[in-house]
């Protein structure tokens, strides 16, 4: 089973509307009955990208059935019309993949995370999407079935997967002995004294692991930023 982050850019609806308000990000999340989008961005790029949303919805037969606006922020629930010719997250579940919400999009680019059970399945989906457009694969990582569960939500794993056994202890022990505080209480060469390393080993170590923790967080960051904007 692994896990696939890509980029795609194609002609679907809220790809097209990305494309043509560069912007603004877009988050997504579909029940097969409802989509719910998030528009975020300048307020009257905003207005207009919403206004142009709803001529695009009404061109495939949908509607927005509610929205509602604030400053520099717009969501809408839109009945979903979406098929496999018109909507990636179709396609890849009608090729057995699961996708992970929210699908993003952000200048003329849609990032889509999906879950493969199977190679041949993954690779008809890419040979499909690149057919119509243009697809690369950003990311793919092997996960353990017993994971999946975790996919869709914030979990201890999705934070703290990538970091090695000693990376995870040494940064928890940087914390709590005051590392990262201001005024810093204790220094890299404290901590390296206690597990008998190097200066510049234990500082290799909290490097790794604090970047690391970084990329988990950044997908959430960003919609946190977005949503309090």
């Amino acid at each position: 089973m692994e896990e696939v982050e890509l980029r795609l850019v194609n002609s679907t609806p809220f790809c097209q509307l990305s494309a043509e308000f560069p912007q603004i990000t877009m988050f997504r999340w579909c029940s097969s009955v409802i989509d719910y989008v998030e528009v975020y961005g300048d307020n009257h790029i905003v207005k207009r990208a919403t206004e142009r949303l709803k001529e695009i919805t009404e061109s495939i037969d949908s509607q927005i059935v509610t929205s509602d606006r604030m400053e520099n922020h717009v969501s809408a629930g839109i009945s979903c019309r979406c098929n496999t010719v018109n909507s990636s997250i179709r396609l890849a579940e009608s090729m057995n993949l699961l996708w992970e919400a929210p699908a993003v999009y952000a200048n003329g680019e849609e990032k889509l995370r999906l879950i493969s059970f199977s190679g041949v399945d993954l690779d008809a989906f890419f040979q499909e999407v690149s057919r119509s457009g243009k697809a690369t694969i950003e990311r793919k990582k092997r996960i353990d079935p017993d994971s999946l569960r975790d996919v869709y939500s914030i979990s201890l794993k999705d934070l703290f997967g990538e970091l090695s056994g000693k990376q995870a202890l040494y940064l928890r022990e940087a914390v709590s002995m005051g590392m990262f505080s201001s005024p810093r209480r204790t220094m890299v060469e404290e901590l390296a004294r206690i597990h008998g390393l190097s200066k510049s080993t234990m500082q290799e170590h909290l490097n790794k692991a604090r970047n690391k923790l970084i990329q988990a967080v950044e997908p959430y960051l960003t919609l946190y930023l977005h949503s309090n904007q």
